[in-house]
C-alpha cells in the first residue's frame, strides 16, 4: 500500500499516525488541538504565566544559586555581607545577621542553592502530569504549596526550619509549576511560541529586579515577618489569576508511555545533543553573575555600585529576551540560541580579563542582553523537537536535565576561584564550557534539518 493510500485511510479514519520511538500508536486527531497561535485567550494566557513567573521565578532570583560562591568571595575583599545593599540582602546577608546568625554562611547559602536546584528537578514528573491531563490540578497544588511555603518562613526560627519551608517546600512547588507553565505555552502558540517564550520568561528578570527593592523598602519599617506575609499576599492574588485562567487546549495524551521510559525521546538525536548542550550552557552561563559584584570590587568600583550590577544585568536580559523572541520567527530559534551561546564566550571572556572600571559595567551590561537571549530562547527548539502531545516530558526531561548543571556549575566556578587570586581561570572554565555547548548545539542543528542546511531559518 502506498503512502498516499495510507494517508488517505487514517484521514478517513480521523486519526494520525505517530511514529516516533515510544510514542508508536494512533491518537485521536482534533482540528480544536491546533495552536491558535494568538487570540484574546491565548495572550491571557502567556499574560498570567508571564505574571506568575514575575512573583515565582523573582523570587528564586533574589536569592539563587549564587549565594554560597558570593559569600566565599565578599570574604576575600574583606567586606561584610551586611553591607549588601543588593539581591543578597534579600535573604543570605538578613539571615546571616539576624535570624540565623548562629549559623555559617556556607550553610545559609544552602537554602538558596536547594531552592532553586528545585525549580528545575521535578521537570519530568511535572511534564508527564501535564501530557496526562492533570494540568489543573498540578497548578493548583504547586500554587497552594508555595503561598503555605510563604506564610510558613515567617513562623521559622531555627535552620531545620528553613531549610524545610523556604528551601525544599518552596523549591517543589516552583517545580511543579515551572515546567508545566513553560511546556502549556506550545498548545497556544506555534509560529509564534519565541515570542510567547520571551514574554514568559522576561517576568523572572522583572521580578528579580523588584523583590529586592520591595524588600528593601518593606523590612525596616514592618519587620521580615510581615514582609514575608505581603510577598505571600502578593503571590497568592498572582496565582488564583493564574488558576483561573490558564487551561490546557489539548486532550490528555493516550497510551503514554511509562514514566521513566524515555525512549521515544532520547533515541532522537537532536534532542540529545541539545539537551547536554543546555546542561554545559547553565553550568557555565551564571558564572560571571557569580562573582559580578566581587570582581567589580577588586577592580576598584565602589561597593555601593558594585552590588546592583546584578541588578543591572537582571534588568539588561529583559530586552535581549524581547529582542530575541521578536527576530526568532525570521532567523530561527535555534539559530538564535546558537548565536547567543558564541556572544556569551565572548563576553565570559571579557569579563575575566577586563580592568577598566567602565568597560566592566558596559560588559555586565552586554552580557546581561546575550544572557537575556538565551534564556528567552532556549526551550523553544524543545518544542519544536516532537510534537505537542509529548510537549510536557520532552520539557520535563530537559529541565531535569539542565537542573544537575545548574547545581554542580557554582560550587566548581567557585573552587576554581578559591584557589586563584584573579579570575581568570575562572573565565577560562565557562568560556569552554560554553565554547563545548555551542558546538553541540550546531550539531543538534545538523541533525535537527539535515545535512546542508544548517542556516536553514536564515536564508
Amino acid at each position: 500500500m502506498s503512502s498516499d493510500e495510507q494517508t488517505m485511510i487514517f484521514s478517513k479514519l480521523n486519526v494520525t499516525l505517530d511514529t516516533e520511538g515510544d510514542n508508536e500508536k494512533c491518537t485521536p486527531s482534533r482540528e480544536d488541538d491546533l495552536p491558535p497561535d494568538g487570540g484574546r485567550t491565548a495572550w491571557l494566557v502567556i499574560f498570567a504565566i508571564f505574571s506568575i513567573n514575575i512573583v515565582q521565578g523573582g523570587y528564586l532570583v533574589s536569592w539563587g544559586v549564587r549565594a554560597l560562591s558570593f559569600v566565599n568571595g565578599l570574604k576575600k575583599c574583606s567586606i561584610k555581607a551586611k553591607s549588601c545593599p543588593n539581591f543578597l540582602q534579600t535573604f543570605q546577608a538578613f539571615y546571616e545577621t539576624s535570624l540565623l546568625s548562629k549559623n555559617s554562611p556556607s550553610s545559609i547559602a544552602w537554602i538558596g542553592s536547594i531552592q532553586y536546584a528545585l525549580d528545575y528537578t521535578p521537570g519530568l514528573l511535572a511534564g508527564r502530569l501535564l501530557d496526562a491531563g492533570h494540568f489543573r490540578v498540578t497548578l493548583l497544588v504547586s500554587c497552594m504549596a508555595l503561598t503555605i511555603a510563604n506564610f510558613t518562613v515567617p513562623q521559622c526560627r531555627e535552620f531545620y526550619q528553613f531549610l524545610l519551608s523556604q528551601a525544599i517546600l518552596y523549591g517543589i512547588g516552583s517545580g511543579f509549576l515551572y515546567t508545566p507553565c513553560l511546556a502549556i505555552i506550545s498548545h497556544y502558540f506555534d509560529k509564534k511560541r519565541p515570542i510567547a517564550y520571551a514574554i514568559v520568561t522576561a517576568g523572572g528578570a522583572i521580578g528579580g529586579v523588584l523583590y529586592p527593592i520591595m524588600f528593601r523598602r518593606l523590612e525596616p519599617n514592618i519587620g521580615f515577618p510581615w514582609t514575608m506575609r505581603i510577598f505571600g499576599f502578593f503571590q497568592l492574588v498572582i496565582f488564583v489569576l493564574g488558576v483561573i485562567i490558564i487551561k490546557p487546549r489539548r486532550s490528555p495524551a493516550a497510551n503514554l508511555p511509562k514514566l521513566l521510559h524515555v525512549g521515544g525521546v532520547i533515541s532522537s538525536p537532536a534532542y540529545i545533543c541539545y539537551a547536554i548542550a543546555i546542561f554545559l550552557a547553565f553550568m557555565a552561563l551564571f558564572t560571571p553573575l557569580t562573582f559580578m559584584t566581587v570582581k567589580g570590587i577588586n577592580i576598584g568600583i565602589q561597593p555601593n555600585i558594585a552590588f546592583y550590577l546584578v541588578s543591572i544585568v537582571n534588568a539588561a536580559t529583559i530586552p535581549g529576551r524581547i529582542i530575541g523572541g521578536l527576530v526568532a520567527n525570521r532567523f530561527g530559534a535555534l539559530n538564535l540560541t546558537i548565536l547567543t551561546t558564541i556572544l556569551s564566550v565572548g563576553f565570559i571572556i571579557g569579563w575575566a580579563v577586563t580592568e577598566s572600571q567602565s568597560v566592566y559595567i558596559g560588559m555586565a551590561i552586554c552580557y546581561g542582553i546575550g544572557i537575556g537571549g538565551f534564556l528567552g530562547l532556549f526551550m523553544v527548539p524543545v518544542a519544536q523537537m516532537g510534537n505537542v502531545g509529548d510537549a510536557g516530558r520532552r520539557t520535563g526531561i530537559q529541565m531535569t536535565i539542565l537542573s544537575i548543571g545548574a547545581l554542580i556549575g557554582p560550587p566548581i566556578s567557585g573552587a576554581i576561584q578559591e584557589k586563584n587570586s584573579d579570575f581568570t581561570l575562572v573565565g577560562v572554565y565557562a568560556a569552554v564550557i560554553m565554547a563545548a555547548s555551542t558546538v553541540l548545539m550546531v550539531i543538534a542543528k545538523r541533525f535537527h534539518v539535515g545535512k546542508g542546511h544548517l542556516l536553514k531559518g536564515i536564508f
